[in-house]
């Protein structure tokens, strides 16, 4: 691309170094074609950008803002606003999971780190091993993580482990040739590659793909069965399981120590043969989450009839208040400690959410801009 630096197209001349920058960043994000192909396509791309805002030179800020714009991801100096962000990552993930302190510190801790460039090069932005009970805020603090990196909870991928539990599976995981079936992984990383890859239960998984895991955390690539090469450097990765649930319910009720109950259930998956050492060494963090308190319970149940409430009034410019007596009754009725917030949340959308559904269709609040909600209107 030496070449390039000479040449203005009318309107832009780029310095070498902004060449360079290009080549760099395209061989980082760019993953469907190869150098120096996508680099040029880059170029021609930014030169029609930059040309756009009446810049007549290209430098690197504008190839790392081009980058950061067109991939929507951070890329190159920290600004303000994601300064403050990283610096503030413990509220913002607070403000959708409820308690779970110590893994809230250690991801925000790890995405610092990730993100200041101390970290070790070609492999995932992040990798988390989630362990605890169902329902206590595991794809809730995922899910809050790609809001708060990657701009939009959406960019989260879900792979449910339990499809995945016999041999022939390995073939949807990673591809066939004999029946000529594509990677369902490597398709659903290609397709979007800056996001946060959740393996939901990863416990479940036949032991071959869990081997799998070993090279996407340690080299961040992983190549199916006909050569497609997929990149997970840019991807924060995290995989959940409930193995262990009861030794951090019962260290956590008995006081025990943090770091004694973690280490306990890492001793306890290994013995068990559900996760080998080498598998565990490969994430950034092992990560426990234990059952909501009573105080948190309360707390999360108000998050999610806030966030009900927020999308009735959007759609309907109607205010619905809930005070904490209707909040205590929806879980006594429909909390389950064995299925957590899940079990909940269910509760939540088919008796609470029916009964404004009727009252929305019945006409029951028309002309009214607010109304307040009780325990006597869920009963109804």
């Amino acid at each position: 691309l030496h070449y390039l630096d000479k040449r203005e197209g009318g309107k832009v001349i780029a310095t070498y170094q902004s060449l360079e920058k290009i080549v760099i960043l395209s061989d980082q994000y760019i993953f469907s074609s190869p150098l120096p192909e996508k680099a040029i396509d880059i170029l021609e791309e930014i030169f029609g950008w930059i040309g756009n805002l009446n810049r007549g030179f290209l430098m690197v800020e504008e190839v790392e803002e081009f980058f950061a714009a067109k991939f929507k991801i951070p890329v190159g100096k920290i600004d303000e606003a994601e300064k403050n962000k990283l610096l503030n990552l413990e509220k913002i993930l607070h403000k959708r999971v409820v308690g779970q302190e110590e893994a809230i510190r250690q991801i925000s801790e790890a995405m610092r780190r990730a993100r200041s460039g101390i970290s070790e090069k070609n492999k995932p932005v992040g990798s988390f091993l989630f362990l605890g009970p169902t329902g206590v805020g595991k794809t809730e603090t995922a899910k809050s993580l790609a809001e708060a990196y990657f701009g939009d909870e959406n960019k989260m991928i879900r792979m449910d482990m339990s499809e995945f539990q016999t041999p022939d599976s390995v073939d949807r995981f990673i591809g066939s040739q004999k029946t000529n079936q594509p990677s369902q992984l490597i398709s659903k990383v290609t397709e979007s590659p800056f996001s946060v890859l959740l393996f939901d239960e990863v416990e479940k998984s036949y032991p071959d793909i869990l081997n799998l895991f070993l090279q996407i955390l340690d080299e961040g690539w992983l190549t199916d069965v006909f050569g497609k090469k997929a990149s997970f450097n840019n991807m924060i990765i995290i995989a959940t399981s409930n193995a262990g649930a009861e030794i951090i319910k019962e260290g956590i009720e008995k006081g025990t120590a943090f770091e004694e109950i973690k280490k306990q259930v890492i001793d306890y998956v290994i013995k068990n043969g559900i996760f080998r050492p080498e598998f565990l060494n490969r994430f950034e963090g092992i990560i426990l989450f234990q059952s909501l308190k009573e105080n948190e319970l309360m707390e999360a149940t108000r998050i999610v009839v806030r966030n009900l409430a927020e999308r009735i009034y959007k759609t309907k410019n109607i205010k619905i208040n809930f005070n904490d007596d209707l909040i205590a009754s929806l879980i006594k009725k429909g909390y389950d400690p064995i299925f957590g917030m899940r079990s909940l949340k269910r509760f939540i959308q088919d008796k609470l959410e029916d009964v404004i559904a009727k009252n929305l269709i019945s006409g029951v609040w028309a002309g009214k801009s607010e109304v307040d909600f009780t325990v006597k209107d869920l009963d109804n």
